[in-house]
């Protein structure tokens, strides 16, 4: 595989993480406003639940507050875990984003390598050629006044 066609290839594996990242971050925002909500929403239903206690419940209705809050509680563990899960991929995937990204430097300068040393390369046969006619012509002026 030539340089050009990996520098490629890693230039779209750079934009493939970034693209990547971009989604892991709206899914990590999403979960977030998810779980603040849901904070929120447990909150009013505490506070609900405190006042039909001071009112009295039967214990048909007990049980139910509790479980619609244990339900709640489990929901909200549930989309904390998927928002850690999400954090820590977020770093995992930034970690490889700058990895291609060191990697795409590294060939950009073997690359400005390669195109100094032809450029260096042509240039001494540039030279070597010119040096050539050069002499072609002094001896060509020396062989004519003999």
């Amino acid at each position: 595989m030539s340089l050009d066609a990996i520098r490629k290839v890693h230039a779209q594996t750079v934009e493939a993480l970034m693209m990547e990242l971009s989604h892991i971050a709206l899914r990590l925002t999403s979960s977030e406003e998810q779980y603040r909500a849901m904070e929120v929403q447990i909150q009013k239903d505490a506070e609900a639940y405190g006042q039909q206690t001071s009112q009295g419940l039967t214990i048909e209705d007990l049980l139910q507050w509790q479980g619609k809050m244990e339900a709640q509680r489990a929901a909200l563990r549930h989309v904390r875990v998927t928002i850690d899960h999400t954090a820590d991929l977020w770093e995992q995937t930034k970690e490889r984003l700058v990895e291609a990204r060191q990697e795409c430097k590294l060939l950009e300068r073997v690359a400005e390598r390669r195109q100094t040393a032809v450029r260096a390369a042509m240039a001494r046969r540039e030279q070597g050629a010119a040096d050539e006619a050069a002499s072609r012509q002094v001896s060509a002026r020396g062989g004519g006044e003999s």
